[in-house]
């Protein structure tokens, strides 16, 4: 049933993926070329979403003849044989980011318009959640546009990352939408990028791949300033982020005084966490208006939290609490449900699975588009249709993510596509998204 459940997702939400595939420009010898474009990005693929963990286990699993067929019907390509995973690995080594990136853009855009994610928006607009994550350190520099970081100890650590924007739904999916390297483009000098150079050039991006897309950023405190504002204007976005005194301290007084002439708004929400909510709007703050929010929280153990944040929603009786549960809290799903799951999951992120050339970053876009095939799995309703009732949900197929990895794993070396899944032709099944 994995097999089977991975190529229905595929051919309902992205019917022409392996066209997609193709369209990716391949810059090896035509003379040369043994296997397709698609069948190397399959290739990659399979190896994240069956928690192979490296190249070399993967050498191991392209071995079964199984495997080999379950590919070529994934691929909808012809052969007698599967690329050595290095292969695959020389190809992402010279192809530009950038292809991959679009390719990943355009999966969500098909998403989008068949309005597949509607029902769990942030109201009129779409929750996208910014946050930077490292992805390889090494003890020595390995490119000129290595970041690097000096240790107690007084040695050098050098590193690659990336800033990242993810949509954020009401039903715990984490989708990628669009990510930028934090890299060095110039002499290594103690003048580095960093997260805030790199947010214009994301926002750039994010505005090419989805110019119309009404967009509320949810951010950490690092980007509670007045450029970070300024760009959001720009760009005919809103923002929530989070607000410390150490950031903005005579913003953060301003605000803290004046929501403390304000009546407090308790609430209690479901799991029984008592809210107190205090606000205070039309803050100037170098020539931009914003309006701060407090929230104070006590856990049904007495243990006791306190949040704020900044945003150009003006928070009132009613769009207090949509702020703070529905826009400002949900943030850390990109660390939890995004990076997290990623580099310390199944996915196996962490590891180093080829750093030469752009290599290291475009498995990380190959990562961002299997964990996409891998929540559609695990959050639609194809599991029931496929068992025929037997399974209501994932967790009761699989128990675990790395459940479903396993047992993807095993039906490669096993199972083929069913005759009735292999076609291109519509399948009349519906898939419909877990909004619990």
């Amino acid at each position: 049933m994995p097999l089977d459940l991975l190529a229905v997702t595929v051919r309902h939400f992205f019917p022409e993926l392996n066209r997609w595939f193709d369209e990716v420009p391949d810059h090896r010898d035509p003379e040369r070329i043994t296997y397709r474009v698609r069948h190397l990005l399959w290739e990659e693929l399979l190896m994240f979403l069956s928690g192979a963990g490296s190249r070399y286990a993967m050498v191991g699993d392209t071995e079964h003849a199984q495997f080999r067929d379950a590919l070529l019907d994934l691929s909808k390509s012809a052969g007698k044989a599967v690329a050595h995973p290095d292969t695959a690995y020389a190809f992402l080594r010279k192809l530009h980011p950038s292809h991959l990136a679009a390719l990943q853009a355009r999966l969500v855009r098909r998403l989008l318009r068949m309005r597949a994610l509607d029902s769990f928006r942030f109201g009129l607009e779409w929750l996208v959640a910014v946050d930077a994550t490292w992805l390889r350190t090494y003890d020595r520099q390995h490119c000129p546009r290595c970041l690097h970081q000096k240790q107690p100890d007084g040695t050098v650590r050098w590193m690659h990352a990336v800033l990242e924007a993810k949509l954020i739904l009401s039903n715990h999916m984490a989708i990628s939408l669009a990510s930028v390297s934090i890299e060095n483009r110039g002499p290594v000098t103690d003048r580095q990028d960093c997260e805030l150079k790199a947010l214009p050039r994301l926002a750039r991006l994010l505005k090419k791949l989805f110019p119309r897309l009404p967009i509320c950023l949810t951010m950490d405190s690092l980007y509670a300033n007045a450029p970070v504002m300024k760009l959001c204007e720009e760009m005919n976005w809103s923002y929530i982020a989070v607000f410390t005194p150490g950031r903005t301290p005579a913003l953060w007084k301003r605000a803290v005084a004046k929501a403390q002439q304000e009546p407090a708004h308790t609430r209690t929400r479901e799991d029984g966490t008592v809210q107190v909510l205090r606000w205070a709007v039309n803050l100037t703050h170098e020539g931009h208006t914003t309006h701060a929010l407090f929230c104070d929280e006590t856990d049904p153990d007495g243990a006791v939290h306190h949040w704020a944040w900044l945003s150009d929603h003006r928070p009132d009786q009613t769009q207090a609490p949509i702020i703070a549960n529905q826009g400002g809290h949900p943030r850390w799903r990109i660390e939890n449900e995004g990076f997290n799951a990623q580099k310390n999951g199944e996915f196996g992120l962490k590891h180093d699975y080829g750093s030469k050339g752009n290599t290291w970053y475009n498995d990380y876009l190959i990562v961002q588009i299997a964990h996409l095939l891998q929540q559609l799995i695990q959050f639609g309703d194809l599991i029931r249709k496929l068992s025929a009732g037997a399974y209501a949900t994932f967790i009761e197929a699989f128990h675990t993510i790395r459940g479903f990895f396993t047992m993807l794993r095993a039906s490669l070396q096993r199972d083929r596509v069913s005759p009735a899944f292999q076609g291109d032709s519509p399948l009349g099944i519906q898939i419909r998204l877990n909004s619990s």
